[in-house]
């Protein structure tokens, strides 16, 4: 008998396994049919080992931020539903279909984490924290000044100043110096400033990377994965915003860091310049 019930054992834990996890991947697939329902053209959702665990965290009581720090996912953005009284993962499909589909839609968010008991689902949905490689600063640079070249072909209102169109800007290998020094100051500090932890200004930095400046500028930011992320914040900023469209700057440098440890994660800093 004892025997018997110590061969027992081992396959009844393997059954409930099995099954948890049958019944786990029958409601990843309704969630990723209801995303297809609300958006065809979405990148397909993906099974998020890491969100997972935030899911069970949520199911014990966590709040989404506690879980996912726990779980050791770091989120662009993140969602969560709760939901309980749902008898079959279409139900919840159909419910998320119905009232949640600007969410679904959404083709940053990416990766999927669920929890199920019963009747009763925790979802996590979120668009991963994915800065560009360092060894892509050169094109992540270039790609920067042409969305700013294109924002300054065009007349624009930045807060309650009215910009014409203005010349582009080029490339300079100083200010971009100056940017670099500020950026990688910033991700090792956690800190959004423009003075920089040594004291410094943009004004120094640029001199002491060699620009020779006769006017200067300097935006920066933190949390923004792209380009086109960072580019279009500044560009809502006013004070951002009129450093682009300012006429007087003729280059521009551009950088990037990551500490994947800090607030921000990823840090820029972009400098204007005219040189004498």
């Amino acid at each position: 008998m004892l025997s018997t019930r110590a061969l027992l054992f081992p396959f009844l834990v393997a059954a409930t396994m099995v099954v948890g996890q049958a019944r786990a991947d029958e409601a990843f697939d309704a969630v990723v049919q209801a995303r297809r329902q609300c958006a065809a053209s979405a990148p397909p959702l993906r099974p998020q080992p890491q969100l997972d665990d935030a899911a069970a965290r949520l199911a014990r009581g966590s709040s989404l931020a506690t879980a996912l720090q726990a779980s050791g996912y770091r989120a662009q953005r993140s969602y969560e539903w709760r939901l309980s009284g749902y008898p079959s993962p279409q139900a919840v499909a159909a419910m998320l279909v119905r009232g949640h589909c600007d969410t679904l839609s959404d083709p940053a968010l990416t990766d999927l984490g669920i929890r199920r008991s019963g009747n009763s689902y925790w979802i996590v949905l979120a668009a991963p924290f994915a800065p560009p490689p360092q060894a892509d600063a050169g094109s992540v640079a270039a790609r920067v000044l042409a969305l700013v070249n294109q924002a300054r072909a065009q007349p624009r209102r930045c807060g309650d100043r009215l910009f014409n169109a203005a010349a582009p800007l080029a490339l300079d290998a100083a200010l971009t110096r100056a940017a670099a020094v500020h950026a990688e100051s910033m991700a090792r500090g956690g800190y959004l400033e423009h003075e920089g932890r040594d004291g410094s200004s943009p004004a120094q930095r640029a001199t002491r990377a060699g620009y020779d400046w006769r006017t200067l500028g300097e935006n920066i930011a933190m949390g923004q994965t792209t380009p086109e992320l960072v580019v279009r914040a500044w560009l809502k900023s006013a004070e951002h915003c009129a450093n682009i469209m300012e006429p007087a700057f003729t280059q521009m440098g551009v950088a990037f860091a990551v500490n994947n440890a800090s607030e921000g994660g990823i840090y820029w800093a972009q400098e204007f310049g005219r040189p004498r």
